[in-house]
């Protein structure tokens, strides 16, 4: 079981008994928003041995707040009882080890570094962190927040708390505890969001997904709309992605997922994370030129996404196929069926070499029946489409051998210009098949 490790910065000022509230939730009174955040994530009754609480300590905070029994009051000269959060915790009876740590002032980039360092060092690798903000001046908040995902990928930690009491906002109920976990769980989605746009990879926006709506579904027993329009969501996005990524072309250019993503996408609402929603539709646009019924030319914009998502491999043979899709497609040719999807290919061999006229050099299927097979490729070679698309086929057939061949072949090409060539062949059949569209 993970560790659980509290962090909160204990301020140097003379605070006033307080209750402080946050939803059916309501602490003892209290000078110290620490123990109200302690009270109000069960640490007396969840906490162990092996959890820690650790407050971080300037020189001043230490002297006037942290063992202090008396004080006294601003302005005045007079000391009144005031009980300092080392007493108060150690009061409290809690089974979790309590630590006092001393961290400079932070009035410089230096010691900025070193507070950061040493809050680091506090965080083993698994652990569960609850963060209290109230007191952290200056820039320590967004020193926080970064340093929670500089933890997250470096020691894999998660955050499970972040808050932060309202003194100020205090009423005849008391002070508000206000919940900023929503704040750091838009950062994880924009995170997870900017890796699927960059790389195609949705897995963070498919874990956080489950992450936030299990609980959800479980209260609910499954009938929250927002939570499975947000399951669907990336449900669909898992397919779409998955197809892509192993160039399932009939599932591309066939099945409904891009529509499906499309209506929950629209049935989403501002309910879990309100900023949520730009991000979401981010993602949709890089969906943006797929259509939603079936079409071939999806395949075409799905080569173009694997090359936006350095996905070089599937970008090219996906190119190439959806070639082929088109010519069957057009001359009532079945995509499914191997041999007749070799008829197209020994076509576009015929015109790239100029062997119209040379019918004993044509290359046909094994298995094709001879003049049936020859009049369907007399056929093809007077296309019009395939004349315009046999060099763009040939350019695509050797860019993925190379890729399939591993580069074990008489002058494989350099990797950036491989690179640079699949995205201009891309490109060049765009023009040819979508004239004055941007499918970028």
């Amino acid at each position: 079981m993970a560790r659980k490790l509290f962090i909160s910065v204990l301020g140097a000022g003379f605070y006033e008994n307080c209750v402080y509230v946050q939803d059916d939730f309501k602490s003892s009174q209290t000078r110290f928003i620490q123990q109200a955040t302690l009270e109000l994530i069960d640490c007396k009754g969840s906490w162990t041995t092996e959890d820690k609480i650790c407050i971080l300590l300037t020189d001043k905070a230490r002297e006037v707040n942290w063992e202090v029994t008396s004080r006294a009051k601003p302005k005045t000269d007079n000391a009144v009882p005031y009980v300092g959060l080392k007493h108060i915790l150690n009061q409290m009876g809690l089974s979790a080890q309590v630590e006092g740590v001393s961290i400079l002032s932070g009035m410089n980039e230096n010691e900025m570094w070193k507070i950061f360092q040493t809050v680091f060092d506090l965080i083993e690798d698994g652990d569960e962190l609850y963060f209290d903000l109230t007191h952290s001046f200056r820039y320590l908040p967004m020193l926080v927040l970064v340093l929670g995902n500089y933890a997250k990928f470096l020691k894999n930690i998660r955050i499970a708390h972040i808050s932060y009491g309202n003194y100020e906002a205090r009423n005849e109920t008391g002070a508000p505890i206000i919940n900023l976990l929503p704040l750091a769980a838009l950062q994880d989605w924009t995170f997870a969001a900017a890796d699927f746009l960059r790389n195609g990879n949705c897995d963070q926006l498919v874990q956080l997904t489950k992450r936030t709506i299990r609980p959800i579904l479980i209260e609910t027993c499954g009938k929250d709309e927002v939570a499975n329009s947000l399951q669907s969501l990336t449900n669909e996005l898992q397919t779409i992605t998955n197809n892509i990524q192993t160039c399932r072309g009939l599932a591309i250019t066939q099945n409904d997922n891009m529509a499906q993503l499309k209506r929950s996408i629209e049935t989403l609402t501002t309910e879990i994370i309100p900023p949520l929603i730009p991000v979401v539709k981010k993602i949709e646009l890089s969906f943006a030129n797929f259509s939603i019924d079936k079409n071939t030319l999806n395949g075409l914009h799905a080569a173009r996404w694997c090359y936006d998502n350095r996905m070089y491999q599937q970008a090219i043979t996906i190119l190439q196929e959806t070639i082929v899709n088109l010519i069957c497609e057009q001359t009532g040719l079945s995509v499914e069926d191997e041999e007749e999807r070799m008829l197209v290919n020994s076509a576009f061999y015929v015109v790239y070499n100029k062997k119209q006229q040379h019918e004993e050099t044509w290359k046909l299927p094994n298995d094709s029946k001879g003049e049936d097979a020859k009049n369907k490729v007399r056929e093809l070679i007077q296309l019009p489409i395939v004349n315009a698309l046999s060099g763009s086929f040939k350019v695509a057939t050797n860019l993925r051998n190379d890729f399939n061949h591993s580069g074990f072949r008489n002058n494989p090409m350099k990797a950036n210009k491989m690179i640079k060539s699949i995205g201009e062949r891309i490109q060049k059949v765009c023009d040819i098949l979508i004239p004055n569209n941007d499918v970028h």
